[in-house]
């Protein structure tokens, strides 16, 4: 079942978080705009996010004629990709802390999650391959429940998940600030 989904709708999945990345930016430049002395740094993360996902999204890149599906470098170019917009999330945010933007730590931790599981990807496809196996299955839901959290925290801008707590409860600032 989970082959039959990830052959039929990988593509569009991936083109309908690009777009959710799009409606994430375009709701906060809204809710910006509607108190124009707010904080921007949740619309400017969303931008980041959804150029990033757009120049990656490989429906669109099949309509420009290059399918980058067809290599395993790939995995290696979403990796670099999600690196650089580690980098840019920290230019954007890095006067923020995770209490006034929680998005940012989910923005983190989606990325980081989703750049190992990349690499761990093209390391398998490359170097180890024996066949499909269980890590293949945990790649595909992971990243994808990786993104939707990325999009729920853009949207929201609140601690769904709890992480913010347990960060700061592992670093022993339990005490709101």
């Amino acid at each position: 079942m989970l082959k039959l989904l990830q052959e039929n709708f990988g593509l569009y999945l991936a083109t309908f978080i690009m777009w959710g990345f799009l409606m994430a930016f375009l709701y906060n430049m809204v809710k910006k705009s509607s108190s124009p002395n707010g904080d921007k740094t949740v619309m400017w993360m969303a931008l980041a996010m959804f150029i990033s996902y757009m120049a990656s999204d490989p429906l669109l890149n099949i309509a420009f004629g290059y399918n980058m599906l067809d290599s395993s470098f790939a995995y290696v170019m979403w990796a670099g990709s999600d690196l650089l917009m580690l980098a840019v999330i920290w230019l954007v945010a890095h006067q923020k802390t995770f209490l006034e933007v929680p998005a940012k730590l989910y923005i983190y931790t989606g990325l980081l999650v989703n750049t190992s599981l990349f690499l761990g990807m093209y390391y398998d496809i490359n170097y180890t391959y024996t066949g499909e196996w269980w890590f293949w299955d945990f790649y595909t839901i992971t990243v994808n429940l990786m993104d939707m959290m990325m999009l729920i925290a853009l949207f929201c801008n609140k601690d769904f998940l709890g992480l913010v707590k347990l960060y700061r409860s592992m670093r022993g600032q339990t005490k709101l600030a």
